[in-house]
């Protein structure tokens, strides 16, 4: 039995077509608002933890799964492959590999592949899908986790963000200037870099300006493959607009949402878009 783990930053809930050959589990980041303490996993309060955080002044904290956490889901018998939001937001993939070396102490030769995605939500469902593809094609542990760390590296992220309050409260823009822009219906257009981290590029007023203006940097950097995923933060009609233009942009090309969880709603805020491709 192969045995596919990730952080909560991959948005996924569950994984279908692994019946006798793979399970599936995440394991939650904590996000801490105030004196209140919210653990991402299936029953976390998302419209709640939003709220809070809009009512706090003080920047939020974060907090990844420890090297125990992965630890004890990667301990199984068998093959197990570990997906992690980017090294560059998180010390998540630091604390797998951490918990892939005690294991290889006292298992020596078992079978672990630690995955840093570079990136956070879509990007790393993709790269959950294609494991998943390749598990059930019979290829081989080695040849698996040397086409994900590839596949990594070529896949892309940009997101659209509605609000700003975060970046606000971590000094990243000043607040008159995100008052400002939030009240005249700016978006906030951003990049992942190739080396994890996250870059503002642009910006637009409405959503029809954000959507051409997604479309065209997609179009600008070039799809990695034949799949696009959007990851969208309650805002599930302006994802449907945005996955019937990109339908449209690029023929062949297939477009599926999901609905972030609870790490990166705090990451997206409300209406965000992250896009994964």
């Amino acid at each position: 039995m192969w045995h596919i783990v990730s952080d909560s930053s991959c948005d996924l809930h569950s994984l279908e077509g692994g019946e006798g050959v793979f399970d599936f589990t995440t394991i939650p980041f904590t996000i801490r608002i105030g004196s209140r303490e919210y653990t991402d996993n299936d029953d976390m309060p998302v419209e709640e933890m939003l709220t809070d955080n809009e009512s706090q002044a003080e920047l939020a904290q974060t907090a990844c799964p420890s090297p125990e956490d992965w630890r004890e889901k990667l301990s199984a018998e068998g093959p197990a492959i570990a997906f992690t939001i980017s090294s560059a937001l998180s010390g998540s993939y630091n604390s797998a590999c951490a918990a892939k070396q005690m294991l290889q102490e006292e298992e020596p030769g078992k079978k672990i592949a630690v995955i840093d995605s570079k990136a956070t939500g879509p990007e790393v469902a993709m790269l959950i899908h294609k494991a998943r593809d390749m598990i059930l094609e019979g290829q081989l542990f080695d040849e698996i986790e040397t086409a994900l760390n590839r596949e990594a590296e070529r896949i892309h992220t940009v997101f659209a963000l509605a609000s700003y309050r975060n970046l606000i409260k971590a000094g990243r823009v000043s607040r008159l200037i995100g008052f400002i822009a939030g009240h005249l219906g700016f978006w906030g257009i951003g990049i992942g870099s190739d080396e994890g981290e996250i870059a503002i590029r642009g910006k637009a007023r409405g959503e029809k300006s954000m959507i051409r203006f997604l479309v065209d940097e997609i179009r600008r950097i070039g799809t990695a493959g034949k799949e696009i995923v959007i990851s969208h933060c309650q805002n599930e009609k302006c994802a449907l607009a945005l996955k019937e233009q990109l339908e449209q942009a690029f023929r062949g090309i297939r477009v599926t949402l999901m609905k972030t969880r609870g790490l990166d709603s705090f990451y997206a805020e409300r209406r965000g878009l992250i896009i994964g491709f």
